[in-house]
């Protein structure tokens, strides 16, 4: 052992060059001791082979099959340790399982979005003209955080209406995107604004539209109603594709026709819990009808509880008569305020036609692609 250090020693005084020579020597020796023995060549097709027993053994060499994966991503470069962000993915067959009509309604069944989240407005008013109209919002924030993509890429948004519940803000109408059109739903669960933007804090949708139907058509029906028998519910689609292995044309039509619900046409909703007098603060109150359910006392007949007009130092109603029977509250704070759901919709009446077509052709293969939407 000693010697081996008094060797190293001299060699280190001899020069650099010296040593690393030797270290090369010895590596070079080292491998040339544990040489891995080249594998056998390989038997051809259909010929056998001998085994380590000296048997012939017939050849099992069987050609592997690639499968086609389409990513979707960024391509700002990250830190290695950063991980893969989290994606939902909801493929085609998912949502025809999952027995959900519209885009919206199958949005608002999965776990990682909510109903609560897949507002769809169902009156007009002065905020809001988009009635039948849903978008998605994530996480507790508005639609404002939320982005949504079409095959990775930005959408026009609604061009009639502001974001349901929300004032000058312009949204993506999901409701306009048939569900036979669509291939996969991806939902990132996490902000993502360092690559999209600020309209991607709360998450991402992305939704991806089928490309590649070839050479066939199919058609699909869907008929629903109520139990009442008044809303009744029309889908019909039809998707057709021509193509080869460097052309395709994919086309989608659909249709779309609910009745709408007027809250008047349901007994649980025919009076609201509270009713309301166009003031403020004092805008709400509890009508005679609630407070008998739940065995209340009512003050009179019409009114259970309500704040005295004129306390608030404002009265922009207070004398405007809808109808003979039916009036805002009065200053003496005894007329009921006026019942809006004998007018108002519980669910809106929708109709829409759409018309999805999609061509794609590879020039240069998958290195160059025109694609048309």
């Amino acid at each position: 052992m000693n010697k081996v250090q008094l060797l190293e020693c001299g060699l280190i005084r001899k020069g650099i060059a010296v040593t690393a020579a030797m270290f090369l020597a010895m590596a070079s020796s080292a491998v040339a001791q544990q040489a891995i023995p080249s594998p056998p060549p390989e038997a051809p097709p259909g010929a056998t082979a001998v085994n380590a027993q000296g048997t012939l053994a017939p050849s099992t060499t069987a050609a592997a099959t690639a499968e086609r994966v389409i990513v979707t991503g960024s391509n700002i470069p990250t830190a290695e340790e950063v991980g893969a962000e989290p994606v939902d993915t909801y493929n085609r067959e998912t949502m025809s399982k999952s027995g959900q009509r519209t885009t919206e309604q199958f949005l608002q069944s999965i776990p990682t979005v909510n109903a609560n989240v897949v507002p769809q407005s169902n009156n007009e008013n002065g905020s809001n003209t988009a009635v039948g109209a849903a978008t998605v919002a994530l996480r507790g924030f508005d639609s404002r955080a939320t982005l949504i993509l079409i095959d990775g890429r930005r959408v026009a948004p609604y061009p009639t209406g502001n974001d349901p519940g929300l004032v000058n803000v312009m949204f993506v109408d999901l409701n306009s995107i048939p569900a036979a059109a669509i291939e996969s739903i991806e939902i990132l669960k996490d902000g993502a604004s360092t690559t999209y933007g600020a309209d991607a804090v709360a998450g991402v949708v992305n939704i991806k539209l089928r490309h590649d139907y070839q050479n066939g058509a199919e058609a699909s029906v869907q008929y629903g109603n109520t139990e009442h028998e008044d809303s009744s519910e029309f889908i019909a689609s039809a998707i057709f594709g021509v193509g080869n292995d460097t052309t395709n044309v994919t086309g989608v039509l659909n249709y779309y026709h609910r009745d709408s619900i007027a809250n008047r046409d349901r007994a649980y909703s025919a009076v609201a819990p509270f009713l309301s007098s166009n003031t403020s603060p004092y805008n709400l109150q509890l009508s005679g009808d609630v407070a008998a359910a739940a065995g209340g006392l009512n003050l009179n007949s019409v009114e259970f509880a309500g704040a005295p007009s004129g306390t608030n130092g404002l009265a922009p109603a207070s004398t405007y008569l809808y109808n003979a029977t039916h009036r805002v509250r009065s200053a003496t704070g005894q007329l009921p305020g006026f019942n809006f759901n004998e007018f108002s919709l519980s669910y809106p009446e929708s109709e829409r036609y759409g018309v999805y077509l999609s061509g794609d052709h590879k020039i240069f293969g998958d290195q160059m692609v025109a694609y048309a939407n």
